[in-house]
């Protein structure tokens, strides 16, 4: 890694920006120590109170863990922060097919290792999507469609993996929003959603994999057609 001297202006923010940029590309990664200080003054050509602001600020967002004695470790949150970066602009449909990359092995493992509680948040939350979608109401109904494969996430008992969805579902929410419309939402009458349920509940793996590729088929060539309109 040899970055080039930053300018002298904004010096702190700027090296903010480098450690984001190096996180993303994924030069560091998540519980990765980063350099000494004296090595990030080297790194970057500028000062130890700069290199001791931009710390401070990264702390201060989540984004480092400064331990005392130990050194400035990555934190979660630059993993948002970085795929907050390689989302922006995406393709609707890279981020369905990140979806069932994502949405397939968290309702698998729903089906082997729900429990009543989970099944019952599931069907709450199809209940509010069933009442948003009689109302037209868009706000309600994509609350309610999240909720719904969040408590399918929480189901399969994989925190990391749990983790990792539910940050990628807080990046694309607002485009899966903006591409949902009133008439869309009046004319829903998918019953893969339930289906899916039914399936997770009977510890269904085979049917809950069919359900899951067949609804993100059918959500990305509606959505779509939404927004192509």
């Amino acid at each position: 890694m040899h970055p080039s001297p930053i300018k002298r202006n904004g010096l702190a923010d700027q090296v903010i920006e480098r450690v984001r940029a190096l996180v993303a590309k994924g030069t560091y990664r998540v519980g990765d120590r980063l350099p000494p200080e004296g090595e990030l003054c080297v790194l970057f050509g500028v000062g130890r109170s700069t290199i001791r602001e931009a710390m401070r600020v990264l702390a201060n967002r989540g984004m480092v863990d400064v331990r005392h004695g130990e050194g400035t470790f990555v934190a979660a949150r630059a993993l948002r922060e970085s795929l907050e970066e390689r989302l922006d602009g995406a393709a609707l449909a890279d981020i369905y097919e990140a979806r069932l990359f994502l949405e397939l092995p968290l309702a698998e493992l729903a089906a082997q290792r729900r429990d009543s509680r989970d099944i019952a948040a599931m069907r709450a939350s199809l209940k509010k999507r069933a009442q948003a979608i009689r109302a037209g109401d868009v706000a309600r109904y994509t609350e309610a469609d999240f909720a719904f494969h969040l408590a399918v996430a929480r189901a399969a008992k994989s925190p990391a993996l749990r983790e990792v969805y539910a940050s990628f579902v807080q990046i694309v929410q607002p485009l899966m929003v903006a591409a949902v419309t009133p008439d869309y939402v009046q004319t829903e009458n998918d019953p893969l959603h339930a289906a899916l349920c039914e399936a997770i509940a009977k510890g269904n793996v085979a049917e809950t994999r069919r359900l899951v590729r067949s609804h993100l088929k059918k959500s990305l060539k509606d959505v779509g057609a939404g927004l192509s309109t």
